[in-house]
């Protein structure tokens, strides 16, 4: 297998890396900005978090559009799914975990001192962050997001992820997000 070419070792000039590749994306296809999606989750106080997600709407984006433009087949198809579904799992763990330590109004993780994916779908839901229907939902993600294990011999991989859950998690995210932003004032 090929390893990663990386031609410049200087980490300040690592974008000079990539000034003789060939674009993968024309222009108008290439991600936002990562001002853009820091703008849109701007109700997460947290600086870093807010980065961080922002990051991911930036990968999750690029991974769509590599997933539209290209074929892909099989094996690759649905471990790609995978990445995204996993990857929008994270961007939903860092907003829930950033909101609720952060002290907002009324809202914060107070003495729960278990802080997984699990306990802070629950406390957004008591605090009135998430309603029923998004709680559950938000658990089901959880569940698959926690089976997405290598060790699993009760599927295979070539076959356990579909185009149609990514959407479905997509359309997921963006309802949490609003859902934040309406609750968050």
């Amino acid at each position: 297998m090929d390893r990663l070419n990386k031609e410049i070792e200087d980490r300040g000039e690592r974008r000079l890396d990539n000034v003789g590749k060939k674009e993968l994306f024309d222009k108008d296809r290439h991600p936002h900005s990562a001002n853009h999606y820091k703008d849109e989750w701007g109700f997460v106080k947290k600086k870093g978090a807010r980065e961080n997600i922002a990051y991911q709407m930036q990968y999750l984006e690029f991974m769509i559009n590599l997933y539209n433009d290209y074929q892909f087949y099989l094996t690759i198809e649905s471990l790609l799914c995978k990445n995204l579904m996993v990857t929008i799992s994270s961007i939903i763990e860092s907003a829930l975990t950033s909101i609720l330590e952060e002290g907002y109004s009324g809202i914060t993780a107070g003495t729960n001192q278990d802080r997984n994916f699990k306990s802070m779908i629950e406390l957004a839901y008591t605090k009135g962050l998430i309603g029923r229907n998004m709680k559950y939902k938000l658990q089901g993600l959880r569940r698959t997001r926690n089976s997405i294990h290598l060790s699993s011999i009760d599927y295979q991989e070539h076959t356990a992820y579909e185009p149609e859950d990514v959407n479905r998690h997509l359309d997921l995210l963006e309802n949490f997000r609003n859902d934040l932003q309406e609750n968050l004032g």
